[in-house]
């Protein structure tokens, strides 16, 4: 069987290399590189080079099944670099913030931590969010409907439970309220945080792009075309026609649509039975990014005391994050959101996103594409699943290779624990 892949990101080539033992693969993407969202920089900074993300940060050693793939493509017996998942919030027109976390044991010798009700409010957060995961909430009920507030929300509780989801999702502080509890939840459910030590973050050593390349390289039956983006999908008798917006076609027998909802939607417009498909698909909404790594303390509070490794400012309306990379690589490097602030004085990279809301409607459209039965038509990528993360993405590829390949032997070694 010849598989057409549109997307190159995580998902479409976690599929690809699925797949490789099993069937011929084309690959199409329309960046002049791999990884999709999944886009690493070098910066030089200490006399070293560091590998920064602009786009996907937020990976796990707790994600089992892209644990497993990380180590099945090379990347080595110790691929992972852990940090302190440290916070700090704080408003633009105060100089002190109103929550400084916990770092580690020995970096809290020069640091102050700022607890007190914005602290018990995260606590307030990560317990709700458990339950709704614990509850099975249904996700078309939103955040302003879910939060069980037993008594008034004050302005520091409104940061905590409005700003910080915000400042992860990139819409205005405003917005949260509207947003699917369950989608919002996925990503705040806790226990009542430590009082004496952060919780541990990971990311790869070389950067979440690095396993995109190592994936590519793995592949013996696949053709990868970068700056061909998928413009149409085409029947052609019992097989389909995938159309470069170039014009150059490619004859499969099945497609995996691994790009983001809007690209897969303008694909399906001249398939026709898809009407239902493009509406679902129509229905996810997006909001812009803009992020920037940077070697000088933009984004950071005044006082290093209160330096958290993600440090997020409300401002204007909207909350927006400066990652500190110092922990992990012992050098004055930073990644920041500035969709809606200034650029800072030392930026060495810049990158625009779009990334997925998880809205209520996004939540009834998931749900109809996973209910979809196109012979020959597959969905991949994380807005398939009930998060936006890497984990998803390998899950929903691991999805379609148990339809067009079960007996594949990487789809054994993957979900085989």
């Amino acid at each position: 069987m010849r598989v057409g892949i549109a997307g190159a990101g995580t998902a479409g080539l976690t599929t690809a290399w699925l797949l490789d033992p099993c069937h011929e693969t084309v690959v199409l993407e329309g960046r002049g590189d791999v990884g999709g969202n999944a886009r690493t920089v070098q910066v030089r900074a200490g006399g070293s080079t560091h590998c920064l993300d602009l786009g996907v940060r937020e990976v796990s050693d707790q994600f089992s099944l892209w644990s497993r793939l990380v180590r099945s493509a090379g990347l080595g017996p110790d691929p992972l670099v852990s940090v302190p998942a440290s916070l700090t919030l704080r408003r633009s027109d105060e100089s002190r913030p109103y929550l400084v976390g916990p770092h580690t044991p020995d970096a809290d010798r020069d640091r102050e931590a700022v607890l007190g009700p914005a602290w018990e409010a995260l606590g307030r957060l990560g317990r709700e969010a458990s339950r709704w995961e614990e509850e099975d909430l249904d996700g078309k009920v939103t955040v302003a409907e879910a939060g069980d507030w037993t008594t008034p929300i004050t302005d520091v509780e409104n940061d905590v439970v409005h700003a910080l989801p915000a400042s992860v999702f990139g819409c205005g502080v405003e917005d949260v309220a509207g947003l699917s509890a369950r989608g919002v939840g996925g990503f705040f459910a806790a226990p009542q945080p430590s009082t004496s030590e952060a919780p541990v973050m990971q990311s790869l050593r070389g950067g979440t792009q690095e396993l995109a390349r190592a994936l590519t390289g793995q592949l013996d039956a696949a053709e990868v075309h970068l700056r061909a983006p998928l413009h149409r999908l085409e029947t052609d008798g019992d097989r389909f026609a995938m159309i470069e917006s170039s014009g150059r076609r490619h004859l499969v027998d099945a497609v995996v649509l691994a790009v983001p909802p809007y690209a897969a939607a303008a694909a399906l417009q001249s398939l026709a039975g898809c009407a239902g498909l493009r509406a679902a698909l129509d229905a996810f909404t997006y909001q812009e990014l803009v992020y920037a790594a940077h070697l000088d303390p933009f984004g950071m509070p005044e006082d290093r005391k209160h330096w958290s490794t993600t440090n997020v400012t409300v401002h204007d309306g909207w909350s927006e994050t400066t990652t500190w990379y110092g922990p992990g690589h012992h050098a004055e490097v930073f990644v920041s959101q500035i969709t809606h602030r200034g650029t800072p004085r030392r930026q060495v990279a810049r990158a625009s996103f779009r990334t997925l809301l998880p809205t209520p409607a996004a939540d009834r459209a998931r749900r109809r594409l996973a209910r979809h039965r196109e012979e020959g038509l597959h969905f991949a990528g994380a807005y398939t699943r009930s998060l936006d993360s890497q984990e998803d993405a390998v899950v929903s590829a691991v999805d379609v290779a148990r339809e067009l390949a079960p007996a594949s032997p990487r789809l054994a070694q993957l979900t085989t624990s």
